[in-house]
């Protein structure tokens, strides 16, 4: 371990670990990405990342409007009277797997002007479709999770009215974790496991196809556990391909070439 100037020789040791640290980390990948930009009654969802699950359409209707945009690139999705997307596969959508982790992200607007239960979105995940709604009171909920340990009216986070909300969810074996605009707001321990699938993802009208003043936009499925950081980014930007990881690691294995650049040198 010393060299013989009677300096600690971690060199090899230390670089190797570090790298391993770099080579191990993985960055997220774009499944699903839905970004509704477009105007009139269109409804061929084009699929901006790289699953391979079909995203359909179901009966209903879905208004486009750019009258409210979440950001800078213009349009959101009105979604009353049961028009949905639908990511559906009963193999399991492609890419998701509760042993690596996943992630959901959106944005989700409400206006009180028609005060009513109001659904944004839904997920079948082992059998069970749970719902985020927003309730008359202005507080999105997570309902009809029960039986897969997600209690009925889990409160997510509350919300003024007339003002876009990034949802972010990330699940990995039993554990689902809730974030508001990047910040962690809750962790729930499930009933799930590695092996659970989810068979579904649809959009709002799902449990209250009638309601109106619920908006959503940038509906983003990434592999892999996400953080604060990267929902508050997807919070304000376009959903990327990738998300690498944070460059702390990077940062470090810098700090220590320049450590060891010092000694050689002393």
């Amino acid at each position: 371990m010393f060299s013989s100037h009677g300096h600690l020789n971690f060199k090899g040791t230390a670089v190797a670990a570090a790298l391993c640290l770099v080579s191990g980390v993985q960055a997220s990948t774009l499944l699903y990405g839905l970004d509704f930009n477009q105007l009139g009654s269109n409804q061929n969802f084009i699929n901006l990342g790289s699953g391979s699950t079909a995203i359909s359409r179901t009966t209903g209707y879905i208004n486009w409007s750019n009258a409210i945009t979440p950001l800078p690139d213009g349009g959101y999705s009105h979604c009353p009277n049961g028009g949905t997307f639908n990511i559906t596969s009963t193999n399991g959508i492609d890419g998701l797997n509760f042993s690596t982790g996943f992630s959901v992200g959106i944005h989700m607007y409400y206006s009180s002007s028609n005060p009513d239960w109001k659904d944004a979105f839904s997920m079948t995940i082992a059998g069970t479709t749970i719902r985020v709604e927003m309730t008359s009171a202005n507080r999105w909920v997570i309902y009809n999770g029960a039986s897969i340990g997600i209690a009925d009216g889990t409160e997510l986070f509350s919300a003024n009215d007339n003002e876009w909300n990034y949802l972010g969810l990330t699940f990995k074996g039993n554990e689902m974790q809730v974030y508001h605009d990047g910040e962690l707001v809750k962790t729930v321990t499930t009933n799930l496991s590695d092996s659970s699938k989810v068979t579904s993802i649809k959009g709002s009208g799902d449990h209250n196809t009638a309601a109106n003043g619920l908006f959503i936009d940038n509906l983003a499925v990434y592999d892999g556990v996400l953080s604060g950081s990267d929902f508050a980014y997807l919070n304000a930007h376009e959903m990327p391909l990738t998300i690498p990881e944070p460059a702390t690691a990077t940062l470090g294995l810098m700090g220590l070439t320049a450590l060891l650049a010092r000694r050689r040198r002393a």
